[in-house]
């Protein structure tokens, strides 16, 4: 069956282009690939295959799909978007777990990919937080063909500007926070904000953080019926924090009056606000909750590795002040010993936050290793300037190799302390220049202790 494909690279056999920047080299690789038709804006003389003239009118042009799609299919998968800065991955995955223990079929769609009913979907999709319109278009065909009953993605700033999501209706929308990520690209904080914003329009119904400023502003501006979460007891999900120790912690909900536990290894409190915001989402979808059983959080997000030496090693997605300062606090709660964090920050993005950063790592751990985060076009050496102006040189050491910082803190550590890698959680790859390599925080930690154990191998990635 043919697709519509925006994306040359991902054209097969069959598919039918839209060519939205109006590249002759990319139209020509498209048909190469096996495109049996052109969708573009201008029209090509010596063209080998059909094509359809879209003059200046290609966001009409979605809209049309949105709507067809959304009769044809969409009536029967019900969407939820969410947005904020902080925990979007985190939350999908909850409210994914969560339908699928109430035995319903779920897609999940955001920054680990497109996961249907927690087995991750191979196919050539991009590597986007939200993905391009045609992608998403695609996949809610694909969920209908599969009887798959929901959708739940992934709403970032950048995907609602760039119009990904184009105007398919969306029955929940979730709002999670508002902090310092990716205010160079969007020019400040209002437009960051304003971006989110359009998530609002899509939407049903709206899931909001009621602790959150942004969040209350975004509910009370709006005329769409709002189901709220929070601590305050008038919210429609009231999260408590029960009791934690190292390992184990259990959070408890009242959702409307009723009575929620789930246990989950020690995660913090922000990951219950997380957990509150799936259970709000599913009041939202008028699914009923029965037997709620322990949760797992996705690849990256405050995951443990083990090891046999008493150290307590965290690797978590944390790249903004706000989310390495949720991080720290909850190791504080339980630590008894050191705490070591090992960070860097992103080249070519938001150079005010490096700092920020510093001074929360500074201030919540025994010692900072600053290092490399994915530098891109910057000197490492620069953006580590940035992270440590002004900061206690006792409080922080500097290794811009971050796979040698990472080993630095684990032959530091002792036994009963913790050592948080923060910044890259997931991510198999570091960027440096026009480079991609290959790089997994959780594989150097796990080769490190095979290697004090003796079990090393010159093809690990720490040998």
């Amino acid at each position: 069956m043919s697709k519509i494909v925006n994306f040359s690279k991902q054209i097969k056999e069959g598919d039918i282009f839209i060519c939205e920047r109006n590249s002759r080299r990319i139209i020509d690789e498209a048909i190469h690939l096996g495109a049996v038709a052109v969708i573009s804006e201008v029209f090509l003389a010596d063209c080998c295959v059909p094509q359809i003239i879209i003059p200046s009118d290609m966001e009409r042009f979605k809209q049309r799909i949105c709507e067809k799609t959304y009769e044809l299919y969409g009536k029967k998968v019900k969407t939820v978007a969410i947005t904020g800065t902080n925990g979007k991955t985190t939350v999908a995955f909850f409210i994914g777990q969560l339908l699928m223990q109430q035995r319903k079929s779920v897609c999940v769609i955001g920054t680990l990919g497109v996961f249907i009913n927690g087995k991750q979907l191979k196919q050539n999709f991009r590597n986007n937080t939200t993905l391009p319109f045609y992608d998403f278009i695609q996949i809610v065909h694909y969920c209908y063909e599969h009887s798959v009953e929901f959708i739940i993605l992934e709403a970032s700033s950048q995907g609602l500007l760039d119009n990904r999501l184009g105007r398919y209706p969306i029955d929940v929308g979730v709002f999670l926070n508002i902090g310092k990520d990716h205010l160079e690209f969007h020019g400040g904080m209002v437009p960051y904000k304003k971006s989110k914003e359009l998530l609002v329009p899509l939407c049903t119904t709206l899931v909001v953080n009621a602790d959150d400023d942004w969040c209350r502003t975004v509910a009370q501006n709006s005329f769409l019926p709002i189901i709220s979460f929070g601590v305050d007891a008038r919210n429609t999900v009231t999260f408590q924090q029960k009791n934690d120790n190292e390992d184990e912690i259990t959070y408890q909900f009242y959702v409307k009056n009723e009575e929620i536990e789930v246990k989950m290894k020690n995660s913090g409190f922000y990951n219950g606000m997380n957990l509150a915001a799936a259970l709000a989402s599913l009041w939202a979808l008028k699914v009923p909750l029965h037997n709620v059983k322990p949760l797992m959080l996705p690849n990256g997000r405050f995951q443990h590795v083990d090891n046999n030496k008493g150290i307590k090693v965290l690797i978590d997605y944390a790249h903004t002040p706000d989310a390495l300062e949720a991080c720290l606090s909850t190791i504080n709660a339980f630590a008894k010993n050191n705490i070591y964090v090992v960070f860097g920050c992103g080249g070519n993005r938001d150079k005010k936050k490096r700092n920020e950063m510093g001074k929360v790592a500074t201030t919540f751990a025994t010692q900072s290793i600053i290092t490399s985060d994915n530098p891109r076009d910057e000197n490492p050496t620069d953006i580590i300037k940035e992270i440590v102006r002004g900061l206690d040189k006792k409080k922080y050491h500097i290794e811009p190799d971050r796979k040698q910082a990472i080993i630095y803190a684990l032959q530091i550590a002792k036994e009963g302390d913790v050592v948080l890698i923060a910044g890259k959680g997931h991510e198999q790859e570091q960027i440096l220049h026009d480079l991609v390599v290959p790089f997994s925080d959780r594989d150097v930690v796990s080769s490190y202790f095979e290697e004090v154990g003796g079990l090393i191998t010159k093809n690990d990635p720490v040998a």
